[in-house]
């Protein structure tokens, strides 16, 4: 959930307000990207209104990424002998994680060519709402969208239009972003969610009629999190899909024991191009998962659906920095490339010493890793298959500055081969809140 405007806290909104990765900065503990083409040149001339061209830089700049304390100083960054550490405990979990050769260029895996990116504007209005705050966005055919806002008290998403052109080197481009209407949520008796008992986040398509959509929950609040199938018409509640009763925020004498903590519950969400599995995926460990210093395990939960939804399979989805070691840390995204089980993964890391770093990886369900250190995990939570997965992409190398990402899309195919693959950025900003300047920002990409 959203804090009030001008609060402050290490929570894991911190990094969508003001944090920024210095232009071109790259880190030596971040995955290096493989096999991706730089973009083709763009003419200058070919700038537009509302639109950040290929290559230009994001406003911000180093000292941003400077976290301060309480009583307004700067903290030092770590020591070159405690980064260095950290880089290659880092590095060999990474190892472990993928074997050698899937970390090389050309294995058979998916190919990225950065195209375009295009701003929309920070507050923008539509329909009594602002429109900020993407969290997710999924492709209806044609040049028609729809994107999910995760605000906690207005909960909506819109329907868009996103239409692509080719530019003048022959690459195609962003031509446009026009949010067309905005719909709002309601509950199982037809009215909206009051605020703070939802948390709007993961969103795909189950037709051209319903989507599927997840929530965070609340857990300070022992809200539990949710998928449920929604109307696109009007946001109406149609179905739930059964989750298991680990997922549920439990405390004790004030200590949550069990569940979605704060702000890592069911963040990602996708669907098989067959519309036949449903995966979602928590942002990080389950609370009776996490133990300090210990490796983290998010949760990933597969569903057939049919003509109900039933839960298919979990797995432990493993995550590079141990619990406690950088502010925010997990899985804000999953995209289905086949009906067999090839995903995308989209995490995002934010800690003082590296600033805010969003990091793309292949995973494939019928892939598992060794078992690794999972002794802190319950007996039966072991158990489950440990995922692999193999870096494709750090946003650092790619000519705009990272932002908060968090939503991606397969689109049309692209004139010359290839699938158009878009990814948006949650700017923090739901309220249109005076001064705020990040915009939304929409990325191209062609996969193959």
């Amino acid at each position: 959930m959203r804090r009030a405007p001008g609060a402050r806290s290490p929570s894991r909104r911190s990094p969508r307000r003001s944090r920024r990765r210095a232009p071109g900065r790259r880190d030596s503990d971040t995955p290096p990207a493989a096999a991706v083409v730089p973009p083709p040149p763009r003419p200058a001339s070919r700038a537009r209104r509302g639109r950040r061209r290929v290559g230009s830089l994001a406003h911000g700049s180093a000292s941003r990424y400077s976290r301060r304390s309480s009583s307004g100083s700067t903290k030092v960054k770590r020591s070159a002998t405690e980064t260095a550490a950290r880089s290659a405990r880092r590095l060999a979990l990474l190892l472990f994680l993928a074997p050698a050769a899937a970390l090389a260029a050309g294995d058979g895996g998916p190919r990225l060519t950065f195209l375009d990116s295009y701003d929309v504007a920070a507050g923008t209005r539509l329909d009594g709402t602002c429109v900020g705050g993407l969290s997710a966005i999924a492709y209806a055919g044609g040049e028609r969208y729809f994107v999910l806002s995760d605000s906690g008290r207005e909960a909506r998403f819109y329907r868009l239009k996103l239409a692509l052109a080719t530019g003048a080197g022959g690459a195609a481009e962003i031509a446009e972003v026009a949010f067309e209407r905005a719909v709002r949520l309601k509950t199982r008796e037809g009215l909206p969610y009051p605020e703070g008992r939802v948390d709007p986040e993961g969103l795909a398509l189950l037709d051209d009629r319903a989507a599927f959509l997840s929530s965070e929950g609340a857990a300070p609040l022992g809200v539990p999190p949710f998928v449920d199938l929604v109307a696109l018409d009007d946001g109406a509640w149609l179905a739930t899909a059964p989750l298991p009763v680990a997922y549920r925020p439990l405390a004790t004498d004030g200590v949550q024991v069990a569940g979605v903590r704060r702000n890592l519950g069911l963040e990602a969400l996708a669907l098989s191009p067959d519309r036949r599995v449903l995966y979602a995926a928590t942002e990080s460990a389950l609370a009776q998962d996490a133990a300090p210093g210990k490796p983290l395990y998010a949760r990933l939960l597969r569903f057939a659906v049919g003509r109900t939804t039933s839960l298919a399979g979990e797995y432990l989805y493993p995550l590079v920095e141990p619990e406690g070691e950088v502010i925010v840390h997990g899985v804000v995204e999953l995209l289905a490339l086949d009906d067999g089980g090839r995903l995308l993964a989209l995490e995002r890391t934010y800690g003082p010493a590296i600033g805010l770093a969003v990091t793309l990886y292949a995973v494939d369900l019928e892939q598992r890793a060794a078992p690794g250190e999972r002794a802190h995990l319950a007996a039966g939570v072991r158990s489950l298959p440990l995922l692999v997965k193999r870096p494709l992409l750090d946003f650092a190398t790619l000519p705009v500055a990272v932002e908060n990402y968090e939503g991606m899309t397969l689109g049309p195919p692209l004139p010359g081969g290839g699938q158009s693959l878009l990814i948006v950025g949650d700017n923090d900003d739901v309220d249109c809140t005076a001064g705020a300047s990040r915009p939304s920002r929409f990325l191209l990409f062609r996969l193959e």
